[in-house]
């Protein structure tokens, strides 16, 4: 983006903003800029020392003789003499090496309902002189929010304008708040020269430590602010115009946030996502897998950020002859369980037991309900003992009629037969982490939570209640593991890890459940596909929130209980990844083949 010479000062900053937005926000920082000011220079430390050479005197010492008089008294000694008589000769003057104490320039902003709205304009622009003026000044650069005096930030990027933005509240700034901002500063150890900013409302009381005020406020004529700056006892004050109606919408509507990320390009013509499977995220690392419309799978893996490039995908080929009845991704190793009609192959497990392709008959459907006909992929866990004498590695699946049913071998290279078993009938809901399996089964009476661990043979019971239900979600927190228990068709219950609070939580008849999540920050919450297929929602206790609208149906839509990650898969083959509760873009958006050659 081209700004104008005069702001290139700030260029870092508006660079963030589209060019309708950063000019206007350009022209406001030109405005503000001479009642900020430079920084104040800091004297230097008592103990200054001389190093290398600074320039050239007309006296000094002999052994900082400039070489070209040398040569004059090899050449000729009578001018040499003469020169040295005037005060002519020329020596290198020293300098001293300054020892600046380290500065610091804080800013505190006031986030109350003085300064919602217009003010916050005025509180974006300072922001940015600020902290150019900090850098400017070889200074340290901090900031935070009155309302908040235990956060202290020390970025000054993309991120810290969107949290500094985003930190509206409705609370003033009370007593409380000014004395644990005076504790936090006193805990600095701030010297004289350090600058602390407060910028707020007019009127408004200071911090102890304060040494400049910005008071902000709307102008009682016309439809601009009153700025005025105080420092060093003197202050100046400024009528700043605002920008367009639109414009200043737009710079309070996070203007930061990072564009879209574009459709991949390496994507092939077979790699097409099929609308047939949801995917499955990874049980440990960032990745994903898609079920392909030519058959067999495709990886993707899932950045941290949507500003990073993500790795190439991998493929996993059909097998001739045979459909896939499940897969577990382990980091980027795809497991996988395919049917032949008669045999099942478990192949690419962890492990040497069920790493290796290893066929075993297919139990018989009085025992194992399998789906006929096409790919489908039916949930698939794995746990591996490892340990000398450990129980071994043990494939465990969700069958059609709700039967948990677990396929065992040892650890050996030659181990011996592998054991089927039915672990469990009427099983509504089951996930896992690395090293357990959870799942729980209702009986139409009662429903129980059992966990059965990598190094245990038998399941333990960790919940029971004495309710019925349909189907059961999970999410890990830090306590433990989250509930959401459907009771009947649009009824939910979120039951905490303690099992000590249950919240009843009312959904539409005709919307699904994908999944719960703990919810930060506004508590445990439904991750709901509504009924036209076009948003997912967050359901919690008293709010309701649209967390992604698609322009296409969504056909499949799958949460990560333990990372909060949340894939879609539209009606246009697109596959999207995000972080549940950031507002930013997607972290991997990858469209059909067609698509992507063409963009």
């Amino acid at each position: 983006m081209k700004l104008p010479a005069q702001l290139a000062p700030w260029r870092a900053w508006l660079a963030l903003l589209p060019a309708e937005l950063a000019v206007p926000l350009g022209a406001m920082l030109l405005r503000l800029q001479p009642l900020v000011g430079r920084m104040a220079g800091v004297a230097p430390a008592p103990d200054s020392t001389l190093v290398g050479a600074g320039g050239i005197a007309r006296r000094g010492p002999y052994h900082r003789l400039l070489l070209s008089e040398w040569a004059v008294l090899d050449g000729a000694p009578d001018e040499f003499l003469r020169r040295a008589a005037a005060g002519e000769l020329l020596f290198s003057a020293p300098e001293p090496q300054v020892q600046r104490r380290g500065r610091t320039c804080v800013a505190l902003f006031d986030a109350g309902p003085e300064q919602l709205g217009e003010p916050r304009l005025a509180q974006l622009a300072l922001f940015i002189l600020l902290a150019r003026r900090a850098q400017d000044g070889a200074a340290d650069f901090k900031w935070g929010i009155l309302q908040r005096p235990d956060r202290l930030h020390a970025n000054s990027g993309r991120d810290a304008l969107r949290s500094l933005m985003g930190a509206r509240t409705l609370e003033r700034v009370r007593a409380q708040h000014l004395d644990g901002w005076n504790a936090v500063l006193a805990g600095l150890g701030l010297g004289d020269e350090a600058e602390v900013w407060q910028v707020g409302a007019p009127g408004a009381v200071a911090t102890a430590r304060a040494s400049a005020h910005a008071a902000i406020g709307q102008s009682l004529f016309d439809a601009s602010l009153e700025v005025a700056i105080t420092q060093a006892r003197q202050t100046r004050r400024l009528q700043l115009e605002l920008p367009a109606p639109q414009v200043g919408a737009g710079l309070l509507r996070d203007p930061f946030k990072p564009p879209p990320p574009k459709l991949r390009s390496d994507v092939s013509a077979g790699d097409t996502a099929s609308l047939l499977f949801a995917p499955r995220f990874a049980v440990s690392g960032d990745w994903i897998v898609a079920g392909r419309q030519a058959g067999g799978s495709v990886l993707h893996a899932v950045p941290t950020s949507a500003s990073i490039e993500p790795a190439q995908p991998r493929r996993s080929h059909p097998t001739p002859h045979a459909s896939e009845l499940g897969v577990v991704l382990f980091g980027k190793v795809l497991a996988r369980v395919v049917s032949s009609g008669t045999e099942l192959t478990l192949m690419r497990f962890p492990g040497q037991a069920f790493g290796p392709p290893r066929s075993v008959p297919q139990p018989p459907p009085e025992h194992f309900h399998a789906p006929p006909g096409e790919n489908r992929w039916l949930p698939t866990f794995f746990l591996s003992d490892r340990s000398p004498k450990g129980i071994g590695a043990r494939v465990f699946m969700i069958d059609l009629a709700g039967q948990l049913v677990c396929w065992s071998a040892g650890n050996e290279k030659h181990a011996p037969d592998v054991r089927f078993d039915a672990l469990a009938d009427k099983v509504v809901g089951a996930t896992q982490s690395a090293n357990t399996l959870l799942y729980a089964r209702s009986d139409g009476k009662r429903t129980t939570i059992h966990s059965l661990k990598a190094r245990t043979v038998e399941p333990e019971t960790i919940g029971e209640f004495a309710f019925a239900a349909l189907q059961v979600r999970f999410s890990s927190t830090p306590e433990g593991w989250l509930y959401a228990v459907q009771m009947n068709v649009g009824e939910w219950r979120l039951i905490a890890p303690n099992c000590d609070r249950r919240t009843r939580i009312l959904v539409p008849h005709d919307a699904t459940v994908i999944g719960v999540t703990r919810g930060r920050p506004y508590g445990p919450a439904l991750v709901v596909l509504a009924a036209d297929r076009l948003t997912l929602e967050l359901f919690s206790k008293s709010d309701k929130r649209v967390i992604v609208r698609s322009e296409a149906p969504i056909a499949q839509a799958t949460l990560d209980p333990s990372s909060d990650r949340l894939c879609w898969l539209t009606g246009t083959h697109e596959l999207c990844v995000m972080n549940l509760h950031d507002s930013g873009p997607p972290l991997l958006r990858v469209g059909p083949a067609q698509a992507a050659e063409g963009a």
